[in-house]
């Protein structure tokens, strides 16, 4: 680098030069320019948060005590025309207002430390929970631990029918739920904002507030609440059916532990008390609770409860509503509900239940549930919870409510819908139906000896006569899982893949019970219903809804149901099974239930439970899918024949004829094939030898899928000519003689085949009577 003299003179004449003054200072002003438009931008964007933000607070709700407490308005709800069929308000739900101080303090520090741990360190915004939630701290067994119970009181009472259509929807309701549980906070203090949110917490079974929830659980005041027992309560005031007391007590039990966990840790329980609480089998008094289920009222019909029931789960699972806000916003924001029912139908079925049913009134009335849906859209069109007499009105909806043992309803689709779909056998596909031992679940004192007398029979006859045996070995071929996903695939929601029972046993469905329909927790009449609708609806599985839409107060849609179904069943195998199901129908078991005859065809599948506790027919028609239950409440035996098969059939066929449904057919997938079999072997039967068979012909003509069909003649039955005299094989000395056709098989126990089985080394004696 030239550093000389004459270079630093030049230097200096050029920095001090006018032109480079010139251009410094028109950087300078360039940089001051964009400087400024920065800072304006910034103070714009910040006046425009100011405002957005002053005019969230400004339009906020005004929250007083009166306003949480409102009883808001009804909500209305139509039938499929658009007719009103009721109206959903405060009548009947079990509610009861107690103040703080009637509330023991081991209830009120157990819904805290189940909904907000550190109620009392904050002032309605919890910042510590909020930087906790960020680095994944944050209770997630519990409510979120950014919401606080102010806030949680907010989305309860106020926000309930408040919809997020945009960002600044989202952003509104952030702002005004924290600025307003501020605000609430600081007007209202803690104690009357506890003493709101434990009146308006809603606990199930149509029970709002801690009062009526401990009246109803524990027959005694709220006041009166020990901690585990409180404990019990907070758990089913976070979800009523997770963590029900009753059908749910493992998953209560356990959250039941986590909410005395966090007691001791906010240091309102001694060690002592924690241990004692935990160590209270508080259970024992909640035995008498399904007792009390059965006998309490309540204003809804059974397919209102069901609608009900349906749109608060929506609202939880797909707008992410708590379960109070959803049953507030359902009772209490104005909706407007359009349900599927078709009250002809509907009275179609409720006229013929209270007919038929009435000679079983008696100190333990026969109860009967049914539910009638479209198979192809999903519509629940009726249904009946239970047999009512007059106006008594009865609480458990047996209809989506109760669980039950399916029998060999369930066997159908767990094992002979797979094995046909997906197991490479076929209608022809032949078991023998023996003696025959088996372990039940892997549990080695669980074995079962199933004695069949039938025999060698095919798939199709081991449907028709419900033959355990051969369903047994049928699922043992396919595998357990496949039949336990196959119900899976057809909505049966209350399947156990694995739990402990109170006592530690491991239970599991995923065993050969699935063939014999022996459940952990059994299934509800709607889900077995919509399972035989699949099979009516070609294979496509749609869900069962009750209502097309809901509408909020402002005429905004806030619900739509999708009836857009599933493939889970190939249109073939549902043929196949529809048409073995129109056997049972026209000349089986199921006969009673025959309405239609050769108008309307229907399939159909009668079922009985161990010890005839239930009692089901489930069948179809190219219209209708409706399902029907019959039993006691209490799962004692039936002992009277009850006509449920014959009830299921004047419901049907009145509903037919009303709405004039003319003559159609199961539609045929093009690749189905015919041809006859031997029944024995499954093979392509033989002239003169299967049909001369000892014990009858044992031809029959059975339905393929193209490709599946016999190729080869049959192999089990052998043609001998014997002297009838003496029935050994005949000699030139035999005055006469007659051809025999023997089934060729080995036995290994007594069946109806044994008489017909050639005797062993029977080729080697020949008739010594005429041949002295």
């Amino acid at each position: 680098m030239n550093f000389s003299e004459k270079q630093l003179i030049k230097k200096e004449e050029y920095i001090f030069s006018v032109k480079r003054r010139f251009y410094n200072r028109i950087h300078l002003d360039v940089l001051c320019f964009h400087v400024f438009l920065v800072l304006s931008a910034v103070i714009f964007l910040g006046a425009c948060l100011a405002g957005a933000v002053r005019g969230v607070f400004e339009s906020a709700p005004v929250v007083t005590e009166e306003e949480i407490l409102s009883d808001g308005l009804e909500s209305v709800l139509y039938d499929r025309t658009g007719a009103q069929i009721q109206t959903l308000n405060e009548e009947g739900r079990e509610k009861q207002y107690v103040s703080l101080q009637d509330v023991s303090e081991a209830a009120q520090n157990a819904i805290v430390a189940t909904t907000d741990q550190r109620y009392y360190e904050h002032h309605g915004m919890d910042i510590r929970g909020f930087i906790q939630s960020l680095f994944g701290q944050g209770d997630l067994e519990l409510e979120n631990s950014t919401r606080t119970l102010s806030q949680q009181l907010l989305l309860n009472q106020v926000f309930a029918d408040k919809k997020m259509h945009s960002i600044y929807d989202q952003f509104s309701h952030t702002i005004q739920k924290q600025y307003l549980a501020i605000q609430m906070e600081k007007n209202m203090g803690k104690d009357k904002i506890l003493e709101c949110y434990l009146n308006t917490l809603y606990f199930g079974e149509n029970l709002v507030g801690i009062e009526a929830a401990s009246q109803y659980y524990f027959m005694k005041p709220a006041s009166d609440l020990t901690a585990s027992e409180a404990a019990v309560l907070a758990a089913v005031g976070e979800d009523c059916e997770e963590y029900d007391p009753i059908f749910q007590q493992a998953a209560n039990r356990r959250m039941r532990a986590k909410i005395l966990e966090n007691m001791l840790n906010m240091e309102v329980l001694t060690e002592e008390e924690y241990e004692d609480a935990l160590g209270e089998d508080v259970y024992l008094e909640l035995q008498g609770v399904v007792n009390r289920k059965s006998q309490a009222s309540r204003a809804e019909d059974y397919y209102v409860d069901a609608v009900v029931s349906q749109v608060v789960s929506d609202l939880m699972n797909k707008e992410g509503y708590s379960q109070t806000q959803a049953y507030h916003a359902v009772y209490q924001e104005g909706l407007k509900i359009y349900t599927c029912l078709d009250s002809e139908i509907q009275s179609i079925c409720e006229n013929e239940v209270n007919t038929v049913m009435k000679k079983y009134d008696g100190k333990k009335p026969l109860q009967v549930s049914f539910v009638l849906m479209d198979q192809k859209s999903g519509k629940v069109k009726a249904l009946i919870g239970g047999y009512k007499k007059d106006s008594e009105k009865i609480y458990v909806n047996r209809a989506i409510d109760f669980l039950r043992e399916p029998g060999s309803a369930l066997s159908l689709l767990s094992v002979w819908l797979p094995a046909l779909d997906t197991g490479g056998q076929s209608l022809g596909t032949v078991k023998d139906d023996n003696c025959y031992t088996y372990a039940l679940g892997g549990v080695s004192d669980g074995n079962k000896s199933s004695v069949g007398t039938k025999g060698l029979v095919t798939m199709r006859e081991s449907i028709s006569q419900s033959l355990l045996t051969p369903a047994v070995k049928t699922l043992e071929e396919i595998d357990v899982q496949t039949g336990y996903d196959y119900l899976k695939n057809v909505g049966i929601s209350t399947l156990v893949d694995k739990k402990e029972d109170t006592e530690g046993n491991v239970l599991s469905d995923i065993n050969l019970s699935l063939a014999s329909g022996q459940l952990v927790n059994g299934v509800t009449v709607l889900e077995l219903t919509s399972a035989y609708a699949a099979l009516a609806n070609g294979g496509t599985y749609v869900e069962p809804v009750f209502y097309s839409k809901v509408i909020d107060k402002d005429g905004n849609v806030l619900l739509e149901t999708d009836t857009e179904g599933k493939k889970v069943i190939k249109d073939s195998s549902a043929w196949l099974i529809t048409d073995v199901l129109q056997k049972i129908v026209s000349e089986g078991e199921a006969s009673e239930a025959d309405f239609g005859g050769e108008e309307i065809p229907t399939a159909g599948i009668c079922a009985v439970s161990e010890n005839r506790a239930d009692m089901w027919f489930e069948g179809y028609t190219p219209y209708y899918t409706a399902g029907i239950w019959c039993g006691y409440d209490d799962g004692s035996s039936v002992k009277a024949q009850v006509p449920y098969q014959v009830l299921w059939s004047r419901i049907m066929k009145k509903v037919h004829s009303t709405k004039k449904l003319v003559h159609s057919e199961f539609s045929m997938p093009s690749d189905i094939v015919s041809c006859e079999i031997c029944t024995k072997c499954g093979k392509l039967a033989q002239k003169g030898l299967c049909d001369n068979a000892l014990g009858g012909s044992t031809v029959a003509t059975e339905y393929f899928v193209r490709g599946t069909q016999p190729k080869t003649g049959c192999d089990c039955h052998v043609k001998y000519y014997v002297c009838p005299e003496s029935g050994e094989l005949s000699t030139e000395k035999c005055p006469k003689e007659e051809a025999r056709v023997y089934l060729m098989k080995e036995e290994s126990s007594e069946t109806e085949d044994s008489a017909w089985v050639l005797p062993k080394n029977f080729a080697k004696h020949y008739c010594e009577l005429h041949s002295q």
